[in-house]
C-alpha cells in the first residue's frame, strides 16, 4: 500500500475495528497484509481474520460485490473463507470514513511452500480454480467488481515507475486489451491466486482472499499462480526452471479440467499473462517499498532487475509454449 496510507493507520482505528467484531485486544497478530491492514484474533475460543482497508482501496462498493460473490461461491459448495457478521450483524463497517472493515473465518491450512509442494496439491489447486470460474460462468452480481484495466496497480503503474518502461507497458496494454471477450473466457476471477493465497491443508487445497477480484480472462487465474511458482533465473535456471513449470502447470491443468474448459488457443495466452502479472508487481514494488531499506533483500533486488530487463526488451518471463505441455 501506498505509504502515506500506513500513516493514516492508527491504534485507535485498529481498537475500533477489532471492537465492531467483538475480537479480544490481546489476541491480535499483525499478518502484515502488502495491501490492507489484516490481522488474527479471538472471538471467544474461534480464530478470525480481521481486514482494513482504506476506502481508496477498497470502497464500500466494491467490497460488497467481493463479499457477494465470496457468499455466492460458498452457497454453491466451494470452502472458501466466508465473511462474518459483527455484534451488530452487519459484514462491513467504515471507520472514520477513511477505512472499510470485514472479517472472516480461518481456514485450516499453511502456506504453501514455492515449487515444494505435491503434485496432488497443485492438482486441487487448479481445480479450486477450474470450480470458480464454472460458476463465475453463471454468477448474476448485484454490485459489481471492476474490470482488469481499473487495477490499481496496472492504472497508476506510469505515476511509480521509470518512464522507460512506459511504451513497453502500453504495448503490453494494447495487446491484452485487442483480446476477444465471450461468457465463456471472460468473467469474474478470484484476481491474485498466488502461493500467498493458497493453503496446504494436508494435500487440501484452499483459496483464501478475494479482494483482488476482478473481471478479466480465466487464463488470468492460471497465469498468476505460474509466476509466483517459477523461481527467478537468480535463484534456478535452465532445465531445472523448465521442470519445474511444467510439474505445476501439468497438475494444476489437470485439476482445472476436472471442473472447467480451456482452449489451446486460450493456453497460448499464458505467457501474455505472466507478463501482465509481472507488470503489476513492478507496479507494485516502485509504489511501495524502499529499495535501500534493510528489509530489501538480495532476492527482492534480482527480481526486480529480472521483471524491469523483461518488461523494458520485451522478454518472456518463460520461454516456453504453455499449449504444447
Amino acid at each position: 500500500m501506498e505509504k502515506k496510507i500506513k500513516q493514516l493507520f492508527t491504534q485507535d482505528i485498529l481498537r475500533q475495528a477489532a471492537e465492531r467484531y467483538g475480537i479480544r485486544d490481546d489476541s491480535m497478530i499483525d499478518l502484515n497484509g502488502f495491501q490492507n491492514f489484516v490481522y488474527s484474533g479471538l472471538v471467544g475460543d474461534r480464530e478470525v481474520i480481521l481486514r482494513i482497508a482504506h476506502i481508496t482501496h477498497r470502497n464500500e462498493t466494491l467490497t460488497k460485490a467481493e463479499l457477494d460473490f465470496i457468499m455466492f461461491l460458498a452457497e454453491s459448495g466451494v470452502k472458501v473463507a466466508r465473511p462474518i457478521q459483527s455484534l451488530s450483524s452487519d459484514l462491513l463497517h467504515t471507520i472514520d470514513d477513511a477505512f472499510v472493515v470485514t472479517a472472516f473465518e480461518k481456514v485450516p491450512g499453511r502456506n504453501a511452500k514455492i515449487a515444494e509442494e505435491s503434485n496432488t496439491f497443485y492438482d486441487n489447486i487448479g481445480q479450486f480454480v477450474g470450480k470458480i470460474h464454472k460458476l463465475s460462468l453463471h454468477y448474476a452480481p448485484q454490485n459489481i467488481r471492476y474490470d482488469w484495466n481499473d487495477n490499481a496497480l496496472l492504472a497508476s503503474f506510469k505515476k511509480y515507475c521509470p518512464s522507460e518502461l512506459y511504451s513497453s507497458f502500453d504495448r503490453l496494454i494494447g495487446e491484452v486489451s485487442a483480446l476477444f471477450k465471450d461468457k465463456d473466457t471472460y468473467g469474474l476471477i478470484h484476481g491474485d491466486v498466488s502461493c500467498g493465497n493458497y493453503l496446504n491443508d494436508g494435500d487440501k487445497a484452499n483459496i483464501i482472499d478475494f479482494d483482488e477480484a476482478e473481471y478479466s480472462w480465466f487464463v488470468s487465474d492460471i497465469a498468476t499462480p505460474l509466476f509466483y511458482e517459477i523461481p527467478i533465473p537468480w535463484v534456478v535456471d535452465g532445465e531445472v526452471r523448465k521442470e519445474i513449470t511444467k510439474r505445476f502447470f501439468s497438475n494444476f491443468l489437470n485439476g482445472y479440467c476436472k471442473e472447467n474448459t480451456i482452449s489451446q488457443e486460450w493456453l497460448k495466452k499464458i505467457s501474455l499473462f505472466i507478463d501482465l502479472r509481472q507488470a503489476r508487481v513492478l507496479s507494485a514494488l516502485y509504489r511501495s517499498r524502499d529499495f535501500n531499506a534493510p528489509d530489501w533483500s538480495e532476492w527482492d533486488e534480482q527480481a526486480r532487475r529480472f521483471y524491469y530487463f523483461n518488461l523494458l526488451n520485451n522478454t518472456p518471463y518463460i520461454d516456453m509454449d504453455f499449449s504444447r505441455m
